[in-house]
Parts: structure tokens; C-alpha cells; sequence
């Protein structure tokens, strides 16, 4: 059995059809309409007032000039410096301080908090003074910079950098190449038996290879070890103090004369015993020449 349906005729919709095709030609035709003639130029001052010439828009490029003239943080460390560049920090520092005492006792805090101390030397008189040779970790030299400036007035201040980049590159190369030269002397050694005769020249470069590789290692941890440990030399002192006036303690000049006075009754006493032989010999030598001056007259 056949079921049969009305089938509907395509002219029931064709005036749906023909308005749609009619829309779709008139959009596409106004796009494609050429413009006015100062369309263009009215379109491209807008554009170029809108862009720079960098490509940036005006509202981003005011924003831009509004942070470019705010100051930065001091000290403030850039970002993947430390993964690009291997450098090594050396920090001369001279402060001012009114109470070296408790100077000292704050630096040894600091010395603990950041790294570890290499040298110091401390003289606590007239013109008390302290200098401090110190070692800190890199990572947090910026932060121990700025504390170690609330522990006195900054005087004077020389921090240089060695960038040991090209160097570990290079000890990078050569424990590549010294590790891939032993593998290969390895290799060959255990293809020459015990008998052959170049059997000693061959163990020879082979240890050679190490040598050279573990001088390669030390060398390569000598920079890492620099590069992790900044140096900072510190100098301490006291304001320079005024002039004073000196009284003299006047009680010395007296214990002076009696000390005088006594170091010469000890030299007195000292020399009696001579003094009285001497004089006894003098008088009896008189008294026997006047006799015999008498006698012949």
C-alpha cells in the first residue's frame, strides 16, 4: 500500500525566496559600493589618531607615559637576571654610627640571619671603629643591602660584579667533551687486552681524562660557589668628636715630687756605706799628714 501525501508546489514559497535573494544582493552590493570620496581620508586620521607609530592605541599609550613616570623600587632585582647572567658580587660599604657596642651585636644578628663571617676586627677607645668582612647569599643580597643601612648612616658605597657567564660555558663544553673523550678512551681500552704493547699509553690517557674531568668539575663548582655567595666588606665608626677641654689632675704633680723625693732617699741610702767609708779614709789620711807635716817642722 502506497501512502500518498499532498505534495506541495514550489511556487507557494517562491516570493519568500526571491525577497530573501533580493536582501542578500542588496548587503553584499553595499559592501562592495565604492565610498564616498573623503571617506578615506576621514577613516585614516581616525586611524592614525588612534595609533601610534609604535601600534599602540592612545589610551594604552597614555597609561604607558603615566607609569614610565613613577619611580621605581630601590633595589628592586630583575626578574630571570640570575638564570641569564653567573655574577659574582663584591661590596665595599662604610657606615657611621653612634653606638659601636651595639652595632656590633645587631651586624653579628645580621651576619647569622644571611650568611656567614669571614673576618672582623673591632677597637672600642677614643675613636672607636669595627670592620666586618662577610659573606651573603646572592638571592637575598637586595634584601641585605636595605637592613644594612638601619644599622648606621651610609657613607661611602662600590659594588662591583664578575660575570663568570663566558666561563661556565666554557666548563660546560669541556666536562662535555672530557666525559665523551673518556667514554671513548674506556671503550677503547677494553678492546686492547693486557698483552699489547700500547697497553700503558692507552691506561695513561685514560687517566688523564679523568684528571682533566675532575678539574673541569671543581672548576665548574668554584664559579657556582662564587656566583652563590656575594662578598660585603663593612667599615664602622663614631662621629669624629669635638675637641675637649683637658684639666690636668693636679694631685699627680704631688704624688710627683713625693715620688721624686723618695727615689731619692733610696739612692741616698743606697750610696751611704760608700759615702761614710769614702769620708772615714779622707779624715784619717788628714789627720796622719798633718802629723808628719808637724814632725818636720
Amino acid at each position: 500500500m502506497i501512502a500518498c501525501g499532498k505534495k506541495e508546489s514550489p511556487n507557494e514559497n517562491s516570493p519568500a525566496s526571491e525577497s530573501s535573494v533580493e536582501d542578500r544582493l542588496r548587503s553584499i552590493s553595499s559592501k562592495t559600493a565604492p565610498a564616498p570620496p573623503g571617506a578615506d581620508k576621514q577613516t585614516e586620521k581616525k586611524r592614525e589618531a588612534d595609533f601610534d607609530i609604535s601600534g599602540e592605541t592612545a589610551p594604552a599609550k597614555e597609561a604607558k607615559d603615566q607609569a614610565d613616570n613613577q619611580l621605581g623600587a630601590v633595589f628592586a632585582p630583575i626578574n630571570g637576571l640570575g638564570t641569564e647572567r653567573l655574577l659574582e658580587y663584591n661590596i665595599q660599604l662604610s657606615y657611621q654610627c653612634d653606638d659601636l657596642v651595639k652595632t656590633r651585636k645587631e651586624l653579628l644578628n645580621f651576619v647569622s640571619k644571611y650568611g656567614y663571617l669571614e673576618t672582623s676586627s673591632a677597637f672600642n677607645g677614643r675613636q672607636p671603629s669595627m670592620s666586618v668582612r662577610m659573606h651573603v647569599r646572592s638571592a637575598k643580597l637586595y634584601e641585605a643591602l636595605q637592613e644594612l643601612d638601619r644599622l648606621g648612616s651610609l657613607l661611602t658605597e662600590d659594588i662591583s660584579t664578575v660575570d663568570h657567564t663566558e666561563g661556565m660555558v666554557w666548563q660546560k663544553r669541556k666536562t662535555s667533551r672530557e666525559k665523551i673523550r673518556l667514554t671513548r678512551r674506556n671503550n677503547a681500552n677494553n678492546q686492547i687486552g693486557a698483552g699489547a704493547k700500547n697497553w700503558e699509553a692507552v691506561e695513561e690517557s685514560v687517566s688523564s681524562s679523568e684528571d682533566e674531568l675532575d678539574l673541569a668539575e671543581h672548576e665548574t663548582w668554584k664559579i657556582k660557589d662564587r656566583v652563590q655567595w656575594a662578598t660585603i666588606s663593612v667599615s664602622y665608626g663614631i662621629p669624629i668628636p669635638s675637641d675637649a677641654v683637658q684639666v690636668p689632675e693636679y694631685k699627680n704633680a704631688l704624688v710627683g715630687i713625693l715620688n721624686l723625693f723618695l727615689q731619692l732617699t733610696y739612692y741616698f741610702l743606697w750610696w751611704l756605706p760608700f759615702l761614710l767609708f769614702g769620708g772615714t779614709a779622707v779624715y784619717y789620711t788628714l789627720r796622719i799628714y798633718k802629723k808628719w807635716k808637724g814632725r818636720n817642722s
